[in-house]
């Protein structure tokens, strides 16, 4: 690995929309250096175009593929010594498991969404459900998302208390169940990703909204897990683990 101040990263996915917001962003920092970009569709010459070996040298992996390659990357990933921080809500229970007990002496970093705001909804849904007694969660994002419910929603809802769901009658949504809640989604170019988690009881209800207008919100995820990564344990799964370390209420 590279032994300079700075830490090497490669960006698999680097050239989506988000892998080539994070390699601008990464650009600018001194103590991250951009190695080179793993994705069968780069076409530019800014950047090395990574071909996969078991001998990647690299610090770092920072994994922003689709869900329809990101199993079958990590497979790969797995083979490297190469600390890895995984952006994606896409990871089969397997590959999770996997990493959760990889033997080899590195950092495994899964942000399934690097939003802060998203975090927050997290930690405070997980909380609210031990006050409240029913909940539901509708989650809306742009038309060309393939899987509904979204991973950030399956993920909120498997941690939410065992409390009871209720019916949303909207026609124009999907529903699906999740640990015993009603998970609505809604899919549509009005939308980037929002989501609102419904709590009620019989005397009050209380809702917590979040909505991303720009994809460049997810970058100040990245900020605080880079920022941090020194100090974080060898497995971590989750934004919210990172942020509830530093706030106090």
């Amino acid at each position: 690995m590279n032994r300079n101040k700075s830490k090497s990263i490669i960006i698999s996915g680097g050239a989506g929309n988000m892998g080539q917001l994070v390699s601008d962003y990464i650009s600018t920092r001194d103590d991250y250096s951009i190695n080179g970009i793993y994705d069968p569709s780069y076409k530019d010459d800014k950047y090395e175009n990574s071909f996969y070996s078991d001998n990647l040298d690299t610090d770092i992996i920072l994994e922003f593929s689709s869900s329809e390659s990101i199993n079958d990357n990590i497979s790969k990933w797995l083979k490297s010594r190469s600390h890895l921080i995984i952006g994606s809500s896409g990871l089969s229970n397997e590959r999770i498991s996997e990493l959760k007990n990889d033997e080899i002496d590195r950092k495994v970093i899964i942000i399934p969404n690097f939003s802060v705001g998203a975090a927050f909804q997290k930690l405070f849904s997980k909380s609210l459900s031990f006050e409240f007694n029913e909940v539901q969660i509708i989650e809306k994002h742009h038309a060309n998302k393939k899987d509904a419910p979204s991973g950030t929603a399956i993920d909120l809802a498997n941690n939410i208390n065992d409390i009871k769901t209720f019916e949303n009658l909207n026609s124009d949504t999907v529903k699906n169940i999740v640990n015993n809640i009603n998970v609505y989604s809604i899919r549509d170019e009005k939308y980037m990703a929002e989501q609102v988690v419904y709590f009620k009881n019989e005397f009050e209800s209380f809702n917590l909204e979040h909505q991303v207008f720009d994809r460049k919100a997810y970058l100040y995820g990245l900020k605080i897990v880079l920022d941090q990564f020194d100090t974080l344990n060898k497995f971590t799964f989750g934004l919210e683990n990172i942020i509830l370390q530093k706030i106090k209420i």
